[in-house]
């Protein structure tokens, strides 16, 4: 990361340079708006145990009163089902949740719509979960099943085992893309065998749904992310949520959690204008 670099500044590899303060500013006059989030690792900080998630104190609060102010469309995406989302982040109001990874979408009303699963996609799933269970994994690698995923994890092992278990990962997964629309997909921890739809895909679909001249934002933390923020170019703002910087395509960093409740404090602030 350059020295220069201070959280909430634009990222220098992006092409078009919009700052935070712009961005915010362009709330005050706006009639509507669209704030799009990560889950784990931007509401809430990893942990190995994904039922055991709390989001950092004082975000449920700050998107509560966001979401008080009726000027604001919230919007969740993420690798988890979408009604696990739902029960890990309470609203007066249900939020709209976009699950695995866009392939579920839950809207606040209760109304859920689901993709279809490709016949030959389902039968490499199955194959590929048959498998992975007939043979002896890493003990540092958990297998999580998934209606449209088979997923290995292994977060919190050491970043030189990391790369080893990625290689490994991806050469137990990639056979079962050869016949089938599957990708093997790596995200922070982890890597997956997928069907269906991407975040950035969810997105594009969403912002549809938008008036043009609506401000959006979309803040995420993972490689998986970088589809969502690509979806972004020329949109809005796209910001990468981490403790620590790496390259991206996002407009901005904000450093979780301080930077992240700034921006958020500052979102309502702009609305209350």
């Amino acid at each position: 990361m350059p020295a220069s670099l201070e959280c909430g500044d634009t990222l220098p590899d992006y092409p078009v340079a919009i700052s935070a303060e712009e961005f915010l500013r362009s709330l005050t006059l706006a009639r509507s708006s669209a704030l799009l989030l990560d889950f784990d690792g931007t509401l809430a900080p990893f942990e190995i145990d994904p039922f055991s998630v709390q989001p950092w104190p004082g975000i449920p609060e700050l998107l509560q009163q966001i979401q008080d102010t009726g000027r604001t469309r919230l919007a969740v995406f993420t690798g988890r089902p979408a009604q696990e989302v739902r029960r890990l982040l309470p609203m007066r109001v249900p939020l709209e949740i976009w699950g695995m990874h866009g392939a579920e979408r839950l809207h606040p009303d209760g109304r859920f719509e689901r993709d279809d699963l490709d016949s030959r996609d389902a039968r490499a799933l199955t194959e590929g979960c048959e498998f992975l269970e007939s043979i002896q994994l890493w003990p540092e690698i958990r297998i999580e099943h998934k209606w449209n995923a088979v997923v290995l994890h292994w977060r919190g092992i050491s970043r030189r085992l990391s790369q080893s278990a990625s290689e490994y990962a991806e050469n137990l997964l990639l056979p079962f893309t050869r016949n089938s629309s599957l990708r093997v997909l790596p995200f922070d921890g982890g890597m997956e065998l997928r069907s269906g739809r991407n975040k950035g895909d969810a997105v594009r679909m969403l912002l549809e749904e938008l008036p043009e001249d609506a401000p959006v934002a979309y803040l995420g933390d993972d490689v998986t992310d970088e589809d969502a923020f690509q979806a972004m170019l020329g949109r809005g703002l796209s910001a990468l949520v981490r403790p620590r910087w790496r390259p991206s395509g996002a407009n901005i960093w904000l450093r979780a959690p301080l930077t992240l409740r700034r921006f958020l404090a500052g979102w309502l602030v702009a609305l209350l204008q």
